[in-house]
């Protein structure tokens, strides 16, 4: 449950305190910007002694408006926590980079071969090229990647990506944990402190993750 705003244990006042959760917020805003860019094009620029129109390139500048969002330095300060992310085991990302790269050896290797072996029998080099698409896309080029993939993330790397997932949910169990103590955290314009509702604890804005507990 989200408590109300405390009296702040510095001044001991409520009138200057917000909830960090709604600074945080509000600390957004949206405004547009001009933008400039510079572009060359082609335009006559002259002639030469025969008469005839010489060309060359005129820079040419464009304005438009963008959105552009910012955040003042205090809400900055007052981010609520971030979830990380587990990252595959490395092997696995080796792996799983080198699909591609099989995947463009597979189809070249087929691509270089079928039109010397299908001009040498006469066929036409457009069946050839069709035969080639059909067999890259069914066949080897294609099948073979995806197969390697999905066995690299469900058998050789297993255990790894098990371990991994339950990782993954304590660190989602963590950081839920640390999001409710976030929104029970207020800051005090006057006394420029942060402290959590219900607690005599009080720091500056660039202290607040001494604020959370292990818990």
């Amino acid at each position: 449950m989200i408590q109300p705003p405390g009296n702040c244990p510095v001044c001991k006042r409520i009138d200057f305190v917000q909830k960090v959760s709604a600074l945080y917020h509000n600390s957004f805003s949206t405004t547009t910007e001009l933008q400039t860019s510079t572009t060359f094009v082609s335009s006559v620029t002259g002639s030469d002694s025969a008469g005839n129109p010489t060309y060359g390139s005129v820079p040419q500048t464009t304005y438009s408006t963008v959105p552009v969002t910012h955040q003042t330095r205090l809400g900055a300060l007052l981010n609520p926590p971030q979830l990380k992310k587990i990252p595959l085991p490395v092997g696995e990302k080796i792996i799983l980079w080198l699909c591609p790269v099989l995947a463009i050896a597979l189809y070249v290797g087929p691509a270089s071969l079928f039109p010397h072996l299908f001009g040498r029998s006469g066929t036409n080099p457009a069946i050839a090229l069709v035969l080639l698409v059909i067999f890259s896309m069914c066949g080897l080029s294609i099948g073979l990647p995806v197969l390697l993939g999905f066995l690299t993330h469900r058998v050789f790397f297993r255990r790894a990506n098990e371990h991994r997932r339950e990782l993954q949910q304590h660190e989602q169990e963590h950081w839920q944990s640390l999001l409710r103590q976030w929104e029970q955290f207020c800051y005090c314009s006057r006394c420029d402190c942060v402290f959590s509702s219900g607690d005599e604890k009080a720091v500056p804005p660039q202290q607040l993750q001494r604020l959370y507990s292990s818990g």
